[in-house]
């Protein structure tokens, strides 16, 4: 049995090592970025076992009127993987945020890569489904957007996706990082 610990500024910092093994700069917000987030009401949820060892960990940025969230960047500790922990970890999220309208992730490099191919898949058979927005780039990567809930309608979605970045970039500084059509 697992369960899902808010994590603080400390905790940030001590798991985001993780952040820069599982992934590449040009994807993953920098250290400073990430504070800043969770002073703003982005959370770092830290997974935890029947034990209390720290599995897993997820960043998750919220809007300002808890009606969307994105989940940023997850990952399962090295030790733990392949057991079955990931899909776990992503019920107890769609729990956590089952109030939201819709909660937001993103696949990097989709469908360059097959192991790109391989994480949408996972998430759709977690309930995820593709959001349909033209289209979409991390780092200036093309990137796969998804939602689980009611997604927005296709041309709010740039809003919501702005919305939900707010507590990390400011809205000029979002283009930089994230591109939506």
């Amino acid at each position: 049995m697992y369960e899902i610990k808010r994590g603080g500024h400390a905790d940030m910092k001590r798991v985001y090592p993780m952040f820069e093994y599982d992934f590449k700069e040009w994807e993953r917000p920098s250290l400073a970025a990430c504070q800043v987030g969770l002073i703003k009401g982005a959370e770092l949820l830290l997974l935890k076992d029947e034990a209390g060892l720290e599995c897993g960990y997820a960043y998750m940025l919220r809007d300002k009127l808890r009606r969307y969230a994105l989940l940023g960047w997850l990952g399962v500790y090295p030790t733990v993987r392949g057991a079955g922990i990931g899909g776990q970890f992503l019920e107890l999220i769609k729990e956590r945020y089952a109030g939201y309208d819709c909660v937001f992730l993103e696949v990097t490099q989709y469908p360059e890569l097959e192991k790109a191919r391989r994480l949408a898949g996972f998430y759709r058979r977690h309930g995820w489904q593709e959001t349909g927005v033209g289209r979409y780039e991390i780092g200036g990567e093309p990137t796969l957007l998804m939602h689980l809930g009611a997604a927005p309608e296709r041309q709010a979605v740039k809003y919501a996706i702005e919305a939900v970045y707010s507590p990390m970039y400011a809205p000029a500084l979002l283009p930089r990082y994230v591109k939506v059509e």
